[in-house]
């Protein structure tokens, strides 16, 4: 090989090794330049409540979707709370995330009245309040996880010993009652008896409705497919939180069942828009 081939070689590999260099540090530089830092609100816990006989599964999938499959945020923290009431909890609400925080707070008596939940979700904001200087939170509610979440900020919304709470999504909630007429007959506990339309337990939230804090952002979530609690009765929410920024969304989709509606990446996108977008 003569000497001029032999650098015409050295060169030609000199320029390749450069180029990748070149690039890697380019992409290397434009990934970083491209996380930015979390908002505000961005860094409030979102804490996400269980329906009637609802149990660790039963946000588990969305929770999962929302960190591996969207990048929306990490699920840091579970709050387990007994039926003496008792809080326990696995994990923890990092000082500075680097992706919105996400709790899933469960309630050992699944069938509880609504009265009793309420007490229970605050004792979970106690704890996150207390333990880990939230002061500030979004919560997320399917099902009858929504009612007991309207109750909890009709009595202790305004406390100074539980977190502010910024937005509110409930999804499939019966704020009307639930409307499937054999629902009373083929389920049991004390739930069942407040999810009935005309309870006293919905009429006593209708009537302290204006106790919620009027900056509360609330979204409701609505099926068409969904058997169990109606569309009217879903986003029948809106007299109850009729002082607050308010917004319903009906998602149309007859394949889509209650239990289905926290399923389904159509309500991830809008859980996610209403949380997160600008």
């Amino acid at each position: 090989m003569s000497e001029k081939s032999r650098r015409s070689i050295f060169w030609s590999g000199i320029i390749i090794v450069a180029f990748f260099t070149l690039y890697t540090v380019f992409r290397t530089t434009n990934v970083q330049s491209s996380e930015k830092p979390l908002t505000a609100e961005e860094k409030y816990p979102t804490v996400f409540v269980h329906g009637y006989k609802g149990t660790y599964n039963s946000f588990k999938s969305m929770l999962d979707r929302f960190e591996n499959q969207h990048g929306w945020g990490q699920k840091t923290l579970v709050i387990s709370v007994s039926d003496s009431g008792s809080v326990s909890y696995k994990g923890t609400i990092p000082k500075n995330p680097t992706s919105p925080p996400l709790v899933q707070v469960i309630f050992e008596d699944n069938r509880a009245s609504m009265d009793k939940q309420a007490i229970w979700l605050e004792n979970a904001m106690k704890l996150l309040h207390h333990q880990f200087n939230v002061t500030n939170v979004n919560i997320v509610a399917h099902s009858m996880g929504g009612l007991a979440s309207t109750q909890y900020l009709e009595n202790s919304g305004m406390n100074s010993f539980v977190p502010k709470t910024n937005k509110f999504i409930s999804i499939a909630t019966p704020f009307q009652g639930v409307t499937k007429e054999s629902y009373d007959q083929i389920n049991t506990g004390a739930a069942v008896i407040d999810l009935k339309p005309d309870s006293h337990a919905l009429k006593k939230m209708y009537i302290n409705r204006h106790s919620i804090p009027t900056e509360v952002k609330v979204l409701s979530i609505a099926g068409s497919g969904d058997d169990v609690v109606n569309v009217q009765s879903a986003i029948g929410s809106q007299s109850i939180f009729d002082k607050n920024p308010f917004q319903s969304k009906i998602v149309y989709d007859p394949s889509i069942s209650h239990s289905g509606l926290h399923e389904t990446i159509k309500v991830d996108r809008l859980v996610g828009n209403y949380l997160w977008s600008k």
